[in-house]
């Protein structure tokens, strides 16, 4: 029986909002990094006109370098119709496979106002009630399953505090009866402590048909002198076990991707942020090696 025990990891440019796509690019390289997730933004590192221009060749320049693009890593609104529409033929003409939109936000995201960093939420603002907004969204869905179908595209959307899909439950209210080939999840642990957290093991089962994308990252919540604050840790120090967390995505037969979004990378210089992200991805690959193994060894 094959032994899976290495995994390769991708890594989301939004992490090095100070670096020219170029530059993110030879990063990611001698980071060690199989593929980047890219962020797809007028402000870096490419916009959808850029993609919309030059996005099959510059997808053949990345492969010939040795990085694939899983995914293209958006702030459009699921429900911005034009330009998703634009989004997915920009992807099925480069031919990557999946493409992250992003959802509302939870009525005034009050989680925000007690970052200890200044963190933009990937969201929108929608003027409905919690209900109404609820009811409509799923009609969104429903249409742009099937333009995802139409386009050979999978659509992701991300677990992420301050938006209404936060948590397992609402993820699964939102897509358990979408077809997850069209419509699926990024599964985001950290952000997860931050707003939504409910318990690993049921949640991962609850939305594993849907599940297809990893960021790996870390939080810690702290107690200061005006009371409780969030920010981002370390991988190996804060509240997220990425032992346990693999472990459980193993069990419950996880084959997608993992994508490093480490808020933490050094944005200094070149070679702080690859030694930063370097350490990171070894990191992780021994925390994957230490809860992988003993299931694999057992299979065998």
């Amino acid at each position: 029986m094959k032994m899976f025990l290495d995994t390769s990891m991708n890594l989301c440019t939004s992490v090095l909002p100070k670096f020219s796509f170029n530059e993110a690019v030879d990063i990611a390289i001698h980071s060690g990094y199989q593929g980047i997730e890219l962020r797809v933004n007028d402000n870096f590192h490419k916009s959808l006109e850029d993609l919309d221009q030059e996005g099959f060749f510059l997808r053949r320049k990345l492969e010939r370098a040795g990085l694939a693009v899983p995914v293209l890593n958006s702030y459009l609104p699921v429900d911005d119709e034009g330009s998703v529409d634009q989004l997915l033929q920009v992807a099925e003409k480069m031919g990557v496979p999946k493409v992250r939109l992003v959802l509302p936000r939870g009525c005034h995201a009050s989680v925000a106002r007690l970052a200890q960093i200044n963190e933009i939420i990937p969201s929108y603002e929608a003027l409905q009630e919690p209900q109404e907004l609820m009811v409509s969204l799923r009609k969104t869905l429903r249409q742009l399953e099937r333009k995802a179908y139409k386009a050979g595209v999978q659509v992701l959307l991300e677990l992420h505090w301050g938006t209404v899909m936060s948590s397992f439950s609402s993820a699964f209210c939102l897509v358990n009866d979408l077809d997850p080939d069209c419509v699926a999840i990024t599964f985001d642990p950290a952000n997860m402590m931050v707003e939504g957290k409910e318990d690993w093991e049921f949640g991962i089962k609850l939305i594993r048909s849907h599940l297809v994308n990893v960021h790996v990252k870390n939080m810690n919540w702290k107690q200061t002198s005006t009371g409780w604050a969030w920010g981002w840790a370390p991988l190996n120090r804060g509240m997220v076990d990425w032992k346990e967390l693999i472990s459980l995505l193993e069990q419950n037969g996880y084959a997608g991707d993992y994508a490093m979004e480490d808020f933490l990378v050094p944005n200094a210089d070149r070679e702080s942020a690859i030694t930063y992200l370097r350490q990171a991805r070894t990191e992780f690959h021994e925390v994957f090696l230490r809860a992988a193994a003993p299931r694999h060894l057992a299979a065998s």
